[in-house]
């Protein structure tokens, strides 16, 4: 069983790209923990989730694997260096990390995706711009998957992304 752990926002999380992830990777049979700022979180469309860890609490070696819900509550993690601490924690231990809709915009603040191909939540016209300034490969596609880290377009594509990053612990 593999252990996955979804990192949310405290508000404005997209609430489909959390429900379906989510339940693709239980359907897979993965265990399913979730982390965020605060002890409650509430999607844009008012789905709550109790989480499991505030950030500081995930230990990295406790999971398989690490999910950023996106969003524009997602946003808020620009500059949360707990959130990104924990993402570089992942991506040093070889472990899958994912992030889709405006999430990957953290992943390419934070360096993550420098040298890696990549893609997001174009909303603004602006991704493959930002791509370029931290030195990411911007490709039109609705996920990406560049060694370990997966990035992914927005809620249109949260089957697909959850199927993608269930093939990383393969």
């Amino acid at each position: 069983m593999k252990n996955i752990c979804m990192v949310l926002a405290s508000a404005d999380f997209r609430d489909v790209e959390y429900i379906v992830p989510r339940a693709f990777f239980e359907q897979n049979n993965c265990s399913v923990k979730t982390a965020s700022t605060k002890d409650i979180s509430v999607g844009s469309f008012g789905y709550r989730v109790e989480n499991d860890f505030l950030l500081g609490e995930v230990e990295t070696g406790d999971f398989d694997g690490l999910f950023f819900v996106g969003g524009a509550g997602s946003l808020g993690f620009m500059e949360d260096d707990e959130a990104k601490n924990l993402a570089f924690d992942f991506l040093n231990s070889g472990k899958p990390l994912g992030a889709i809709c405006a999430a990957p915009r953290n992943f390419l603040k934070w360096g993550v995706l420098e040298g890696k191909r990549a893609t997001g939540h174009n909303w603004d016209g602006n991704f493959p711009t930002f791509c370029k300034k931290f030195g990411a490969e911007f490709e039109n596609n609705s996920v990406v998957v560049d060694e370990k880290v997966l990035t992914a377009d927005g809620p249109e594509a949260a089957e697909e992304t959850a199927v993608e990053f269930l093939k990383m612990f393969e």
